[in-house]
């Protein structure tokens, strides 16, 4: 009896992660799509530790706590965020359609995805033990890639604003570790990537398996 259930609920998670693969997008890209998040990240890094930095110099190193009182460093940091800014302002429609689809599977159940019918059965089959792991893999597993993707994209973006209000008076350890970071930054968005395609149908199904919408 217990095997038998077991075999079942093994049956039902291949076939979930069948469907799940299905619901890919045909021909991703996934190193294209790990650039481009990855230089979002990195830009709105930037912003954030650059007014930090800005307006409190102390923060980075800097002999003086008032903003611009350290010369010609802060002022190219200031020209550095506008620019930056600019760039995030014309991709603002874009940042809210990508936050409202992200935030689209907590409230309602996405049955237009044709996956739908197939992974929510199969979810639904499957033993609390495959369910647990299910979420571990498809659902919160990419948020956790996200996170250490974007710690990576700021730490690199925290080295370039620390670099800049030195006045470029750094060791060669600093562009390494800024390089690295980066490196470390775009692989983590490519493996994440796999996941986060197929991830808003995966919080839906998982959603309605274990706590109704």
């Amino acid at each position: 009896m217990v095997s038998a259930m077991v075999l079942t609920s093994n049956r039902a998670y291949s076939d979930l992660v069948k469907w799940m693969r299905s619901a890919r997008p045909p021909g991703m890209n996934l190193w294209l799509r790990a650039r481009r998040d990855f230089a979002s990240s990195l830009i709105t890094g930037t912003v954030v530790l650059g007014l930090i930095g800005l307006l409190d110099p102390e923060s980075f190193g800097a002999p003086q706590s008032d903003a611009f009182a350290n010369g010609w460093p802060p002022t190219v940091l200031a020209g550095l965020l506008i620019l930056c800014a600019a760039f995030l302002a014309t991709r603002f429609g874009r940042i809210r359609r990508a936050t409202m689809r992200a935030a689209e599977p907590w409230f309602r159940p996405l049955y237009e995805s044709p996956a739908w019918p197939g992974a929510s059965g199969a979810l639904a089959a499957c033993a609390p033990g495959s369910k647990a792991r299910f979420a571990v893999a498809w659902v919160w597993g990419p948020i956790a890639l996200v996170v250490i993707a974007c710690t990576f994209s700021w730490s690199t973006a925290y080295f370039v604003v620390d670099a800049i209000l030195a006045g470029g008076r750094i060791g060669w350890g600093q562009p390494l570790y800024a390089l690295g970071f980066a490196l470390l930054s775009l692989m983590t968005w490519r493996f994440a990537e796999v996941r986060l395609a197929t991830w808003r149908l995966a919080t839906s199904i998982h959603r309605e398996a274990t706590e109704g919408y």
